[in-house]
């Protein structure tokens, strides 16, 4: 049995599914999935109990590789379960379908654990994460320190990362540190192309785009590139998505990771050629990164503050943090900004999306609230 190198962690959750995957040392056939519904969770004084059905099932992968992939169908909603993949003895792991638009649900947003982070910080970071207990993950953009590198992979993201990923999906933008390497496509399950896609949870509609694919950078300057103008495929993806699926759900969240507005070196204001398609979308939030620092916007449209209708930018710079990048004073579109290892715990609850940013130390630093 090979020894699993990688995971097991959670991909692309649906109200009824969810892919697990994971790596092994050597090729090998059929790798298998087995999974149970938790029955009862009760304490006593010798701790917590799990009772888990008696009749367990399992998905076998139809084909060999170390790279295994496994989709569970059949998930009820608002149901625990507990998995196990083959190669793994008597250890389990919880996971969940994706919620359903009534129910509330919280996630965290991350970026730069390769890009500038370091290895004590990307373990605090994670560790924090995880005692915040998020149903799902962001990370917007540069998870590694060069995408093209097997070992970054393993360094920079899955390895801090292994015990919040083992029970909470993530999804993931490419940074220009992930250099749109296979390895990007690999390890994840994002449906084809796999760099921008959207996705329900909960009440939620995510959007993510490859905003590596619409700036170029020409001695150290950005210059957008032929995919940000209006006819490109992502630039038709996006108003799609925002008009199509996107409009059953109370809120919309886009996610990429080249910064439109933020007060610090490397904001990439050719990025705000999205923006008339962000607002004709309704789109509520949008977090990106590349500066390496926490920024909030004002609610900006147009580019100017409007309290009742405008979009809230937030860079989540996650595990750097350069206050040097920081220009001497704030934008005027700039509500709250810090340079500080971080993520963001955003819970949504129905008309009410609440935000805290958090450094790895657990210190809530900033807060803040959407209505609608």
């Amino acid at each position: 049995m090979s020894v699993i190198v990688k995971g097991p962690y959670l991909q692309w959750p649906t109200r009824s599914s969810v892919t697990v995957m994971w790596e092994t040392a050597q090729e090998e056939e059929g790798g298998t999935v087995e999974w149970f519904e938790t029955e009862a969770v009760h304490s006593s004084l010798s701790g917590r109990a799990r009772t888990v059905t008696s009749s367990k099932r399992s998905v076998t992968q139809d084909s060999a590789g170390r790279i295994h992939r496994v989709e569970i169908v059949g998930l009820s909603p608002d149901t625990e379960y507990h998995y196990r993949v083959s190669g793994e003895t008597g250890e389990l792991h919880v996971l969940y379908a994706a919620p359903p638009p009534e129910r509330p649900f919280c996630f965290c947003v991350t970026s730069e654990t390769g890009g500038y982070g370091d290895d004590d910080i990307n373990r605090r970071l994670f560790a924090e994460m995880t005692r915040w207990r998020p149903d799902m993950l962001l990370v917007v953009g540069d998870a590694v320190g060069d995408g093209r590198r097997y070992e970054d992979w393993e360094r920079f993201f899955f390895g801090p990362g292994r015990e919040l990923l083992h029970s909470t999906p993530f999804y993931l933008c490419p940074g220009n540190h992930e250099e749109n390497a296979d390895w990007f496509y690999r390890f994840t399950a994002f449906p084809e192309p796999g760099n921008f896609y959207g996705f329900d949870f909960g009440n939620v509609h995510f959007t993510a785009i490859d905003s590596t694919r619409f700036v170029d950078y020409e001695d150290g300057a950005p210059r957008a590139t032929a995919e940000l103008e209006e006819g490109s495929v992502q630039r038709r993806f996006l108003r799609q998505d925002l008009a199509a699926p996107a409009q059953k759900a109370r809120w919309r969240i886009v996610f990429f990771h080249y910064p439109p507005y933020v007060s610090g070196d490397f904001e990439v204001p050719q990025m705000r050629e999205l923006v008339p398609d962000l607002e004709a979308g309704a789109v509520d939030l949008v977090f990106s990164s590349h500066t390496i620092v926490y920024e909030r916007s004002h609610p900006l449209r147009g580019g100017r503050f409007q309290e009742r209708e405008g979009i809230v930018y937030v860079v989540a710079g996650g595990a750097g943090a350069k206050p040097d990048w920081f220009r001497t004073k704030k934008s005027a579109h700039t509500a709250q900004a810090l340079a500080v290892p971080h993520f963001v715990h955003i819970t949504v609850a129905g008309s009410t999306l609440e935000a805290r940013a958090v450094d790895v130390d657990g210190r809530v630093f900033d807060t803040w609230v959407l209505r609608k």
